[in-house]
């Protein structure tokens, strides 16, 4: 499972949860200083900076008393010459030092006295956020003076980071700006990159009909099949006996807690999906409310062949057991459709579960292809399924994973079924309150429907 989140932050005034430290202080034209991790300081840097006019404001102040002793009453405007801005990379990865400055300016040209920087952190964890608060009194801003707060924060877990930072003047707000920042796993490996020697030593697609069949990817295991209106894939299993967050994973991501890893990219099985006419409904959402995830029902079937060779099918349930009831989950699996994503810097976009790895699961995740639709943690302490081992074959069997949108039938001959599992009873009642997590990305799901490709070249690539 993965470990619990450290994640660390600065003390000025007030903290609302506990977090590791780290402060760089830097000065113009020097290297950034070693980080200290459990300071208690804020770096500061002050420079001259040039003259920038800023929209007019309301917000008027006298200026202070020069140093020469005499009076300067001229009034000004603060939003014309105080400036605020974040500056952090955008992508980082779990386990990274995240750090970024708030770079306050005065562009004018007298000092402003009793002026101080605020700003929060909303850390989002998948299914909780913690928020953090600090304060920076700055005093006096001299006139083309420029402050510059350095703040470092630690996690080991990914999610998503709201920044904010605020100039106020005797409690009153000048000006504010946000930032968003992404904390990811690291991305698994591309198909390319694997020997595609791999997926044929798995024997072909355990089905009736294999001639149906059309590959939707040259370099990955996955087929369609449109007459049949399924979605076919060979994987293997990973896992027998452990806690589960999913039930199949990309390769090379989060074979520790999936019973089937499966060495495909997931917005090829999300192109599947729409091949067959299968709209995406909505990804779970955590913050400002819980949300469940909403989609089409999918039936997933697994298909394996005993050490005698003979072919044995069930519904994916079998395979996961419930904690409480020890029984195999009754729950079913929805079209949740992921998220495709935008670079903030660069403008380009992927996939989001190929970044995560989280194709079908059982705890929830915005980046799920599959999920649940009742709330699932992936809380350490509080998963609801586990391996359901005595029903799973042994570690290494090559498994063909079916996917059906629900009511297709499943062709099977009548000696290679085994007992099926208890059906999936309706999904627990949407709108729960629970912990929150920031919004999914507003560029959501893919707009058009890829064709399939019939030349063996990937629907969506």
């Amino acid at each position: 499972m993965r470990p619990q989140t450290r994640v660390g932050f600065l003390v000025i005034v007030l903290s609302v949860i506990s977090f590791q430290t780290g402060c760089r202080k830097e000065r113009p034209g020097s290297a950034v200083s070693q980080s200290h991790t459990h300071s208690h300081e804020m770096a500061v840097v002050r420079a001259d900076e040039g003259k920038r006019a800023q929209p007019a404001s309301p917000s008027v102040a006298k200026a202070p008393e020069a140093d020469t002793g005499q009076a300067a009453q001229s009034a000004v405007n603060l939003m014309d010459i105080l400036d605020i801005e974040l500056k952090a990379a955008t992508e980082w990865q779990a386990g990274n030092e995240v750090t970024f400055h708030v770079e306050v300016r005065n562009h004018g040209e007298v000092p402003v006295d009793q002026i101080e920087i605020q700003g929060t952190i909303q850390f989002g964890l998948q299914d909780t956020i913690s928020e953090a608060r600090w304060t920076f009194p700055v005093g006096r801003l001299s006139a083309g003076e420029t402050v510059s707060p350095v703040l470092s924060y630690v996690s080991t877990k990914p999610g998503i980071w709201y920044v904010a930072a605020a100039i106020y003047q005797k409690g009153e707000l000048i000006k504010a700006t946000t930032r968003t920042l992404y904390i990811r796993e690291t991305e698994p490996p591309k198909p390319s990159e694997k020997p595609e020697k791999e997926a044929v030593s798995l024997g072909p697609p355990l089905v009736d009909h294999p001639e149906r069949l059309q590959r939707l990817h040259p370099e990955s295991p996955i087929w369609l099949d449109a007459e049949g209106r399924a979605v076919v894939m060979i994987g293997q299993v990973c896992q027998r006996q452990a806690p589960l967050e999913l039930f199949a994973c990309l390769k090379n991501s989060k074979e520790h807690e999936s019973v089937v890893s499966i060495d495909t990219r997931a917005y090829i099985v999300h192109a599947g999906l729409l091949a067959l006419g299968v709209e995406p409904g909505r990804p779970v959402q955590f913050y400002p409310e819980y949300r469940p995830a909403e989609g089409p029902e999918i039936d997933v079937i697994v298909a394996w062949k005993d050490p005698e060779g003979k072919v044995h099918t069930a519904p994916a349930q079998q395979w996961v057991r419930d904690v409480r009831t020890k029984q195999a989950m009754s729950y079913p699996w929805i079209f949740t459709g992921s998220q495709l994503l935008t670079d903030e810097e660069t403008g380009k976009q992927y996939y989001y579960a190929d970044t995560t790895g989280e194709l079908i699961c059982v705890s929830n995740f915005p980046s799920a292809v599959l999920d649940l639709p009742i709330r699932s943690s992936d809380s350490n302490d509080a998963l609801l399924f586990e391996a359901f081992t005595e029903n799973i074959p042994p570690l290494g069997t090559a498994v063909t994973v079916i996917l059906k949108p629900k009511g297709t039938n499943v062709s099977q001959k009548p000696s290679e079924q085994r007992a099926t599992a208890t059906s999936p009873t309706p999904a627990e009642s949407a709108g729960e309150k629970g912990p929150a997590h920031p919004p999914a990305d507003k560029s959501g799901v893919p707009e058009q429907k890829p064709a399939v490709d019939r030349s063996g070249s990937s629907p969506m690539e």
